[in-house]
């Protein structure tokens, strides 16, 4: 916390941070994410005796890992030029620095409280709408006018670094060839590009007084993401919450199923979203199978670090096939292929 502190000290008066409310003291708690995939070290700023947060800072988990921070801080500086911010749900940079070869980042707290599960239980509905609220305030970035090109991109190109990622597994050879044949038939639709987030689940998610989503950690989010998307991986985590299923990958499937199967209760509300995005709700099913496939190939990115710094491969696969959203792909997939035969 010292090194962060002087941090925060050496560049005071430069970054303005008076204005937060700290007065010149504060109080700082450190988190380190216990996620093997975790690439960063969160510090909490809070002013002096008080429990509302003012600021985030955010340092890399391994020396010199700097890419997930600097993404992190590229793209909340991309999303306040599109008139993303506070008022939209996302934090704002207050500074980036490099200090001694690390990238620091200073960001804003957001406000509300941590949408947990029995929050969601609590008011269920009110948890889908706010969702769904923060999902149509992402801006469409590019309009559906690829003629397929955004499959490679969003799908094709995650799934090849996935499995480069482990070039020995047969099993994920395998899933990945079959993602690609059951997704054919919607290579060829323009679809647009939005701004997509990648992580709406828990401890990402804070709940307003007014009903509004505020929502943290975006490392794993893209401008020119895949519509849909955010929406599903979100209502994934309302149907975990349900079912009390945050740990136990059965039960994580059968919320899958419940939501996502035929005449399943989360499937209005994207048909809803994807008649807003003007896309045609028949293409729903592909972007459920299309969202688990995408979620688990960012493990690529996510483990690079390891990688390179002696990560042995044995764990690198583990650490794959172990993952919820794998686990969610693999059952998607092979529950199409089921029901289409």
């Amino acid at each position: 916390m010292k090194y962060i502190d002087q941090i925060l000290r050496d560049n005071y008066r430069d970054l303005e941070l008076d204005k937060f409310g700290l007065g010149g003291q504060w109080d700082t708690l450190l988190l380190t994410p216990q996620f093997v995939t975790s690439r960063h070290v969160v510090a909490i700023i809070f002013a002096s005796g008080t429990q509302v947060p003012r600021l985030v800072v955010k340092i890399p988990r391994q020396p010199g890992d700097n890419e997930s921070v600097s993404k992190e801080a590229d793209v909340l500086l991309q999303l306040k030029s599109l008139g993303v911010g506070s008022d939209q749900g996302a934090p704002e940079v207050v500074g980036v620095l490099d200090v001694g070869g690390q990238t620091v980042l200073i960001e804003t707290a957001v406000a509300g409280h941590l949408l947990e599960p029995h929050v969601v239980v609590e008011n269920f509905s009110r948890a889908v709408d706010a969702g769904m609220g923060f999902v149509a305030a992402m801006p469409c970035t590019r309009p559906g006018l690829e003629n397929g090109d955004w499959y490679q991109r969003t799908i094709g190109g995650p799934l090849a670094e996935l499995a480069s990622l482990l070039p020995g597994d047969t099993e994920v050879a395998s899933l990945v060839d079959l993602t690609h044949e059951v997704l054919a038939p919607i290579r060829s639709e323009q679809l647009p590009a939005v701004v997509e987030h990648g992580d709406l689940s828990y401890q990402n998610l804070f709940l307003q007084p007014n009903g509004r989503l505020q929502v943290v950690d975006w490392e794993r989010s893209r401008l020119d993401g895949l519509p849909a998307h955010d929406l599903i991986f979100y209502l994934q985590y309302l149907g975990q919450s349900q079912e009390n299923a945050l740990s136990s990958r059965r039960l994580q499937l059968r919320a899958f199923e419940n939501a996502f199967s035929p005449g399943g209760w989360a499937l209005a509300s994207v048909a809803k979203h994807l008649r807003l995005r003007n896309l045609d709700p028949d293409l729903l099913p592909y972007l459920v199978i299309a969202t688990w496939a995408r979620s688990a190939a960012t493990m690529a990115y996510r483990l690079s670090g390891q990688a390179e710094h002696g990560g042995e491969t044995g764990h690198v696969q583990a650490a794959v096939t172990s993952d919820r959203d794998f686990w969610l792909w693999r059952h998607a997939v092979t529950d199409w292929v089921v029901r289409s035969a």
